[in-house]
């Protein structure tokens, strides 16, 4: 279910949380991108992951999706970052893993 509400909404979230994939084109290819912005605190972090661009939007899409999957299994570590020489507080991963794990249960209904 969390799958088709990222690809159609373009956002996932909780009470905590909200997760935000966005796609840019620059010369030819598609650049996914994805965002969580902590409530609380209001403020915003970017993944620092590398999630494959794509040749169309579809494609890259579809890529950010994948790379999301992976992170809510577990085979994925998330590089959650303000800026990039200064990392996400632990916190953040703290509520993060607490999202991860509502998907996770959402999926096993």
């Amino acid at each position: 279910m969390w799958r088709e509400q990222l690809e159609k909404r373009g956002y996932l979230e909780n009470s905590e949380i909200l997760v935000e994939l966005t796609i840019g084109g620059e010369c030819g290819e598609y650049l996914p991108s994805l965002a969580l912005y902590d409530k609380k605190e209001d403020t915003w972090y970017y993944f620092d992951n590398d999630i494959p661009p794509g040749m169309t939007q579809e494609e890259a899409l579809r890529n950010a999706v994948e790379f999301f999957e992976k992170v809510v299994i577990g085979l994925e570590k998330p590089k959650l970052k303000m800026s990039p020489i200064r990392e996400a507080p632990k916190e953040v991963y703290e509520k993060f893993e607490k999202f991860l794990q509502g998907l996770r249960d959402e999926g096993e209904d």
